[in-house]
């Protein structure tokens, strides 16, 4: 048993019996159903069959792949012949089940188990809460699509498997740390824009001599941590804007945080670049990394490099300096921030809890990293 121990903030009268009621009222308010759907399900699907004509990937059929999609009033299930319980046939698309409600396994855009069968689940919304774009059906028929190719990865290629656990003990946030991942960042954001083809492979080299010269300063895992960042979401997230047919540098932006979150999100946008890189210098790059488990996205990078002709890129003075000052502002705008939280969490009422696990520890399972961090 984990030994736990409460310890009072702050004595305040009713404040357990106010938690609770609060709480219940938020479940009943969870609980309200929607009477509109957030957009017509069917024309996602529509779509989603029009992406489907695609060759995004070596094998990969998102007709084979179930997904279960929640539109705000009911949950779809497309291409399974598997339905759990709850699910009927649905009245009119052949093939196609619907539970009424919000299936209880469906909490996002992720992937479940329902019963043998792994199948990609998305919860539509009109708006990302992260980006604040707005989605019109294509882009929520291409993240259901994301979202089957994580369930391809999964059936496919198991070991390509990050694991966000090591979030948690990741290197404190450093000037330095951040500086060189935006310059590494911007590097390879050049070689995506580039249109002449020694002006890509330069500047690809540029961002990969950043890179090394980062991870250099991190202990091994974390920068393993990154490279299947790149396997998982970089993938990922490379199939869904092509599916969308989006600019590459689609919400690039967000990747400019404080690590841990700065260097998961890194990790799809990079991801992301490198695959659209590859497919101008080595087209056959994808049936390479499908046959093997122990590849890299930046090691095929790499090698295709070395035989192409360049044109060695680099930053002017000012354009470093510029990067540098951006960086050093978001850094300090980060500590003046991190430490009004911590004292806002310190003056909290209630009690806090601790748990000490030493003689047993915790066992993470699934989590969303950036929910924690």
């Amino acid at each position: 048993m984990l030994p736990i121990s409460t310890s009072p903030r702050r004595a305040v009268s009713g404040t357990i019996s106010m938690l609770v009621l609060s709480s219940l009222a938020f479940v009943a308010d969870a609980q309200q159903v929607a009477i509109k759907p957030v957009t017509d399900i069917r024309e996602v699907m529509r779509e989603h069959a029009l992406i489907a004509e695609m060759q995004l990937w070596p094998g990969f059929n998102v007709r084979e792949i179930p997904v279960a999609v929640f539109d705000s009033v009911n949950t779809w299930l497309y291409f399974s012949d598997q339905p759990p319980e709850g699910f009927r046939p649905s009245d009119d698309d052949t093939g196609v089940f619907v539970f009424e409600g919000q299936y209880p396994l469906i909490r996002g855009n992720s992937v479940v188990r329902f019963g043998e069968e792994w199948t990609a689940t998305s919860v539509l919304s009109n708006i990302s809460r992260r980006t604040r774009e707005r989605y019109p059906p294509k882009d929520l028929a291409g993240i259901i699509v994301h979202e089957q190719f994580h369930v391809f990865q999964r059936t496919k290629h198991p070991d390509w498997r990050q694991n966000d656990g090591v979030l948690l003990f990741y290197p404190e946030e450093t000037k330095e740390a951040l500086f060189f991942r935006r310059v590494e960042k911007e590097a390879f954001k050049m070689a995506v824009l580039a249109t002449d083809g020694m002006e890509i492979t330069g500047w690809a080299m540029t961002a990969l001599d950043y890179r090394k010269e980062r991870l250099d300063m991190i202990p091994a895992q974390f920068g393993n941590y990154e490279k299947e960042m790149q396997h998982t979401e970089g993938l990922s997230d490379y199939i869904e804007r092509i599916a969308r047919g989006v600019d590459p540098l689609n919400a690039s932006n967000m990747t400019n945080g404080i690590a841990p979150a700065g260097v998961r999100d890194l990790g799809y946008w990079e991801g992301r670049w490198i695959a659209m890189i590859l497919d101008r210098l080595s087209p056959d790059w994808k049936k390479l990394l499908d046959s093997s488990d122990t590849l890299y996205l930046e090691q095929i990078l790499e090698a295709s490099l070395i035989d192409l002709p360049f044109r060695k890129q680099a930053f002017s003075e000012s354009e470093i300096s510029l990067l540098r000052l951006d960086s050093d502002k978001i850094f300090d705008e980060w500590q003046i921030k991190k430490a009004e939280e911590i004292e806002s969490y310190k003056n909290l009422t209630g009690f806090s809890i601790e748990i000490s696990s030493t003689s047993n520890p915790l066992n993470i399972r699934i989590f969303e990293p950036l929910d924690l961090l």
